[in-house]
């Protein structure tokens, strides 16, 4: 490496992933390897990629990460998928290196892809989640995907930091692509879904594809989750793109299908590409 540099090789330059040789030694953890590179002058702010910060927070090497912050890093800093380093240390389990950089003033809401609150509640670390909550991150701020942090809890089947996250005063109809209960739903998690419909969320209440929790339950072959919201009043012809009657015709459920025809579901009704239940259950 010294014998590249002393022929001219530029400290800086980017691969094709946007990242320079101080990102990519860190992420392979070449800690000696990164230290020449910091010595011969590597920008620790350099590459539109993955940073060098993001990547030592990926590995956790603490030190090193202090050290980047001690040559002007910026913390708050985003890579190429809209992450600070926080959430990437948060995504990565961690949590040493998530601290660090809160005691360096991360900022809990920065970032325009995933939050550090979405991966925390990804990777069910309550504490972690509960200390970025009394640090001020919105409970309900959305990711790149519109969906709130209960949501990404829920798809990842972390019932403990949903429910934390409903302490805390989560929106059960926030999100603006998948909703809290669809995500519930998807999973078969009765008893969240439940808790949920409780405190208000809205059963028929449509995802970022016109879909309703029931149409995802049936898609997910959760009947019990499915059963569960036609008993909480569910609408057997409600949404906007698939129809439950044609998420039940397509997973071959035909007692499911018997009971939708019996509770009103229009039989000819037609899906977002004009199919109707009939067309989805036969073969292609």
């Amino acid at each position: 490496m010294r014998e590249l540099l002393d022929k001219g090789a530029e400290v800086d330059t980017q691969d094709g992933k946007g990242r320079t040789a101080l990102t990519v030694a860190l992420a392979g953890g070449q800690e000696g390897a990164a230290r020449v590179l910091l010595e011969t002058g590597a920008g620790v702010n350099a590459g539109t990629g993955r940073r060098p910060l993001h990547a030592a927070a990926e590995k956790g090497t603490v030190e090193v990460m202090r050290e980047l912050l001690d040559k002007g890093a910026e913390v708050d800093a985003e890579d190429g998928e809209g992450r600070t380093a926080l959430t990437v240390a948060l995504v990565g389990g961690q949590e040493g290196a998530a601290r660090a950089l809160l005691e360096t003033g991360a900022g809990v809401n920065a970032g325009t892809g995933r939050r550090p609150l979405h991966a925390a509640a990804e990777m069910g670390t309550v504490e972690v989640m509960r200390e970025l909550l009394d640090k001020g991150a919105e409970v309900d701020a959305e990711d790149g995907e519109g969906r709130t942090a209960l949501t990404v809890a829920l798809v990842g089947g972390q019932e403990g930091a949903a429910r934390a996250l409903l302490e805390a005063g989560a929106g059960v109809n926030a999100g603006t692509g998948r909703r809290p209960l669809h995500a519930a739903a998807e999973k078969g998690t009765v008893e969240v879904m439940r808790e949920l419909l409780s405190k208000g969320a809205e059963v028929d209440a449509e995802d970022g594809e016109g879909r309703t929790a029931l149409t995802v339950a049936l898609v997910g072959g959760q009947e019990g989750a499915a059963r569960a919201l036609l008993e909480a009043g569910a609408g057997v012809n409600a949404g906007t793109g698939r129809r439950p009657l044609h998420a039940a015709a397509d997973m071959g459920t035909v007692e499911v299908v018997r009971e939708l025809l019996s509770k009103g579901a229009e039989v000819d009704a037609e899906d977002g590409e004009g199919r109707t239940a009939l067309t989805v259950a036969l073969p292609d």
